[in-house]
């Protein structure tokens, strides 16, 4: 069995350039924005707009890590959070790399 490279795994952008990069999807792009069936779940459940999610991803704070993730796929995933709509939500995302740079929405909550 071949050895599997460690470069798959090098992160393609850098940090410093990840949160501006989510920021800009968000803004100018958002057909490269992925809600994940976990956090539509989430969403319904929590009262939670699609409209709220853009806002958080646009302006929200960074809070906890922001830091490589290679489980199951690749990219800078973090947690950014903002009062929006006046509901406090935060929203786990993930920047990816799929035949150019996507935004992945993990979940949200508020």
């Amino acid at each position: 069995m071949a050895k599997k490279s460690n470069i798959s795994l090098l992160p393609w952008i850098t940090k410093e350039k990840a949160l501006p990069e989510i920021r800009r999807i968000a803004s100018q792009e958002t057909e490269s924005l992925i809600i994940l069936n976990h956090a539509r779940d989430r969403q319904q459940q929590r009262d939670v707009t699609d409209r709220q999610i853009l806002n958080v991803l646009k302006n929200g704070q960074v809070t906890g890590q922001f830091e490589w993730d290679t489980q199951e796929e690749r990219g800078w995933k973090c947690k950014l959070s903002r009062i929006t709509a006046g509901d406090h939500v935060s929203v786990i995302a993930k920047l990816v790399e799929r035949g150019g740079n996507k935004c992945l929405i993990i979940t949200v909550w508020n």
